[in-house]
């Protein structure tokens, strides 16, 4: 094999001590054959070179498959109950005893006799594991053993890696693997070496570089942290400690303390300024946005944000669209997610549709193929695997392809191969189990910070400083960072490990062990300041809650004098004192305060016709509905936000509310009592009702028919029946005809266009109408209003009748029938209580159970504030709602005003005082 050159590889403990190692190598002299990189760049160089083929992209479903295979194991309660969080926990376990094994022996198969038992079973479950994945191992191992077996002399080229121990951690295999490159490279170029890059890697990260002048504290600190030094020094210029309320604050006072250093000395670049932040997302965002708005420039800022994992969040959903009932929250995510085969736009229609109780799933703007199969994929549902793996591996074929969401598509296929595996040769849907399986997080960009030179050096708590500073602000200095020591893992305690290491000749990396590395680099991380470094102590934590400073503060403290305790270097930014002894601090000059901005609300005038806001084609208003007139008689606010489609569209699960219930109701009515049919027995309204209520439910609201809403319809179904046997023997006293049911009327009053859908149209001897009203409700309610004279819609639809007829004349005969009425009457009838109110004397009511009569003009006052408010819209005159006004309706008129609630600008703009007198 023909060898094409040695290669220097400069193994870096991560991406910052690399950058800062290369920018060294290229100032001494550029050379070809060096490369520096961390760990991961070393193993992928190593698997070029000895030619190891890529790993299959199947070890995630082999290893659950295999977690379950393991009977007896310690994680298999636990895995029933969290599959994902177990199966995470034993493999970070079964990758650190791996780790710490000698390759290619079986370390774990004779453990000494006086090991804890807990650690001798855990050994003796993750070796069966092992043996059941049968060679399997995860990536970055199994990348490890394959260059460990691989011929040198094959090699492609002969790898020289220089290592730096005292910041590098490598475990026993990855020892392995420099050691065999570092052999095999000796063997093939007869033992030549050189330190050159050795030297020059230890002296780009040593402590020589950047440190502050000896003698001053934070030269002190630099030396003597985390030491057993007991000498104290006074604390000077070149340290302090700033109590601020939090990350939000830190930002926003280390830019202007930036600011003001760049301003007081012109010596003074950005790039010799330093910001080391915790390894948490919001710190990224907040010194990316603080210093974006103070205009100043970032060098390795970290870029990689969360983000919504989109590819198993509509994985996740599509599951509960299999399962029928589908809620409509979930067919709303999936329906307006990115990754449909659709455009965002129809997407978002058609989720709004399904919130607004519309489970049809009509295609709206989806003409293409993979469009229209994908909403049958969402009305299907599944009752056994083999049809439910079906749909999923033709889900998957129908995602949305483009380059900017391949990343969540390539997320969705491989979940969806894993529940495909689990799914295989199951005889039964685990619904929950394939849920949790596929449970969305947020997912990382990835993006790669940008090293410009100008701008203000960015470190990162987890990586070695990239290049020197003079000065340094540290935020996030709280509990549990500087250094962010890891907890033990689920399945092994400290105790474990120390026996493992001590006994079982396991040197497993310990708690103790990594907080030791950590402390280390953060003296690192200080050591390449010279001039001072100032600590943020934020107060309270992203979720508002209080924290404490970081546990490094306890070890600076025994470093100085005149402070009592740790406690005593913060000086509080939240106090006078503390702002004053800041040193560096950038104040705005004191001002008054600016109160907000009084609210103005005050009755409006928009100088034009705001009833025609809303024409049709040829120009006309259009027509006003009785619930649109009903809003304006209690809000014209609210009745000009419903025009104007302002009203705020919120998504929240479903529920069983009067207003669903009622849509319900009437629509069963609406089968049980038809026109042209006689009225069906009692006994054939009780064996209907099961039917009806489920072809309903399954229109309108499937998610009643899920088993936790048994008892719910189980009430609602009696409820309704008692109502149908009522209303029959009502119907039957009255030797009524049904001429017509959920009809749509129109006609005209008050110079204004109305139309609307009746409940029920019954023909009476003598050519009398009754229009019928269902509403489920109870008579107390409604009766106060009509004896108020505030009840305005089934007069409206009287109305209708007497001024139009039907709005689609398609049945003359009825057209004819409804408009030679003798006389027309108004009829609710209350199905809770099976009450009938009506302000019409009939002669045939005498024997109706629950028949009462409202003697009075049920309609008057309604009517005339009504003709009112019209008035004013007309020319544009728009009044708002008085703090009276609830009160008032509900007392006054009978009306519960649920327009009042329709939006919060209606209380927002509430006006002071009494309601409006009325008429």
């Amino acid at each position: 094999m023909l060898i094409h050159g040695r290669l220097e590889f400069v193994l870096a403990p991560d991406a910052g001590a690399a950058r800062r190692i290369r920018r060294l190598v290229a100032e001494e002299q550029a050379r070809d054959g060096v490369v520096v990189g961390t760990w991961r760049e070393l193993l992928d160089w190593a698997k070029r070179v000895y030619l190891v083929p890529s790993c299959p992209d199947d070890w995630s479903v082999a290893f659950k498959l295999a977690l379950a295979e393991v009977e007896g194991a310690f994680w298999q309660e636990s895995l029933s109950v969290a599959p994902i969080e177990t199966a995470d926990a034993v493999l970070e376990a079964l990758v650190q005893v791996v780790s710490a094994t000698v390759p290619f022996q079986d370390d774990l198969a004779n453990m000494p006799a006086q090991l804890p038992a807990r650690s001798r079973r855990h050994l003796a479950d993750l070796r069966r594991l092992l043996l059941v994945l049968n060679g399997r191992l995860p990536d970055e191992l199994a990348g490890i053993l394959a260059v460990l077996r691989a011929d040198g002399s094959d090699a492609l080229q002969v790898i020289r890696v220089h290592c730096i121990e005292e910041i590098t951690y490598l475990n026993r295999w990855q020892q392995a693997l420099v050691e065999k490159l570092d052999r095999d490279a000796a063997l093939m170029d007869g033992g030549e070496s050189t330190e050159t890059e050795t030297s020059k890697a230890w002296r780009s990260v040593s402590a020589d570089l950047g440190d502050a002048a000896a003698g001053s504290a934070l030269g002190h600190l630099q030396q003597h942290l985390y030491s057993e030094e007991n000498e104290k020094v006074v604390l000077d210029d070149t340290l302090q400690w700033l109590g601020v309320r939090d990350f939000m604050q830190e930002a926003e006072v280390a830019v202007g303390m930036v600011q003001g250093w760049l301003i007081d000395d012109p010596t003074l670049t950005p790039a010799e300024i330093g910001v080391l932040i915790p390894d948490r997302f919001e710190y990224g965002v907040a010194v990316a946005d603080a210093f974006g708005l103070g205009g100043i420039a970032l060098s390795g800022a970290p870029a990689d944000w969360w983000r919504r994992d989109l590819g198993l969040e509509v994985l996740f959903h599509l599951l509960y669209c299999r399962q029928k009932p589908a809620p409509a929250m979930a067919l709303a995510v999936c329906l307006s997610s990115p990754l449909m085969p659709w455009s965002r736009a129809a997407g978002a229609a058609m989720a709004e549709e399904v919130m607004g109780g519309d489970y049809r799933l009509q295609p709206i703007s989806v003409a293409s193929s993979a469009g229209l199969r994908m909403l049958e994929l969402l009305r299907e549902g599944d009752r056994n695997p083999e049809t439910l793996a079906a749909a999923l591996r033709e889900f998957a074929a129908l995602l949305n392809s483009d380059e900017a969401h391949a990343i969540h598509v390539q997320r969705a296929h491989a979940a969806i191969a894993e529940l495909c595996a689990q799914l295989d040769g199951s005889q039964e849907i685990d619904w929950m189990a394939l849920r949790r399986a596929v449970t969305p997080r947020f997912i990382r960009s990835e993006e790669t910070p940008d090293y410009n030179l100008e701008g203000v050096t960015v470190w990162r708590e987890s990586q070695e400083p990239w290049r020197t500073v003079r000065k340094l602000l540290v935020l996030g200095f709280a509990e549990g960072a500087f250094p962010s020591g890891r907890s033990p893992g689920a399945v092994f305690s400290n105790a474990d490990l120390e026996a493992l290491r001590e006994q079982a000749n396991l040197p497993l990396d310990t708690p103790a062990a990594q907080m030791a590395r950590l402390r280390r680099r953060f003296v690192r991380q200080l050591r390449a300041v010279s001039e001072a470094v100032t600590f943020f102590v934020p107060r309270r934590n992203a979720a508002g809650m209080r924290q404490s400073p970081s546990d490094s503060l306890v070890f600076m403290n025994r470093l100085f004098k005149g402070a009592d305790d740790a406690q005593a270097l913060i000086f509080e930014l939240d106090s006078t004192a503390g702002r004053a002894a800041a040193r560096g601090l950038v104040l705005a000059p004191p001002e008054p305060p600016e109160p907000p901005r009084p609210l103005t609300a005050q009755d409006l005038d928009f100088d034009r016709d705001l009833v025609a806001l809303r024409m049709d084609s040829a120009g006309n208003p259009k027509p006003e509905s009785p619930s649109s007139l009903e809003t304006l008689l209690v809000s014209r606010l609210a009745w000009l936000l419903r025009r104007l489609g302002a009203e705020p569209l919120g998504w929240a699960p479903e529920e069983a509310n009067p207003l669903l219930l009622g849509s319900i109701a009437h629509m069963v009515f609406e089968r049980l009592f038809y026109p042209g049919r006689p009225l069906p027995e009692e006994d054939e309204i009780v064996a209907a009702m099961d039917g009806h209520l489920d072809d309903v439910t399954r229109q309108m609201a499937p998610f009643l028919r899920g088993p936790q809403w048994q008892v719910e319809m189980r009430h609602f179904r009696e409820q309704t029946t008692v109502a149908a046997l009522a209303w029959r023997r009502t119907l039957e006293a009255l030797n009524a005809e049904i001429l017509a049911n959920e009809v749509w009327l129109q006609g005209s009053w008050s110079g204004t266009p109305v139309h609307g859908q009746a409940d029920l149209i019954l023909g009476l001897a003598a050519g009398r109408l009754l229009v019928v009203d269902y509403k489920r409700s109870s008579s107390s309610g409604r009766r106060p209003r009509m004896e108020k004279g505030y009840d305005c819609q089934a007069s409206l639809y009287r109305l209708m009748l007497q001024t139009g007829g039907l709005k689609h004349a398609d049945d003359d005969a009825l057209a004819l029938r409804l408009r030679s009425a003798s006389h027309t009457g108004v009829v609710y009838y209350l199905l809770n209580d099976q009450v009938s109110l009506t302000d019409t004397a009939l002669p045939e009511s005498g024997q109706i159970a629950g028949w009462q009569l409202i003697e009075n003009d049920v309609s008057e006052q309604a009517m005339a504030l009504l003709a009112r408010r019209l008035d004013e819209v007309r020319v544009g005159q728009l009044h708002l709602n008085r703090e009276g006004d609830t009160e008032y309706f509900k007392k006054q008129a009978g009306i519960t005003p649920y327009a009042l609630e329709a939006s919060p600008l209606i209380e927002l703009f509430t006006l002071p005082g009494d309601a409006e007198e009325l008429p």
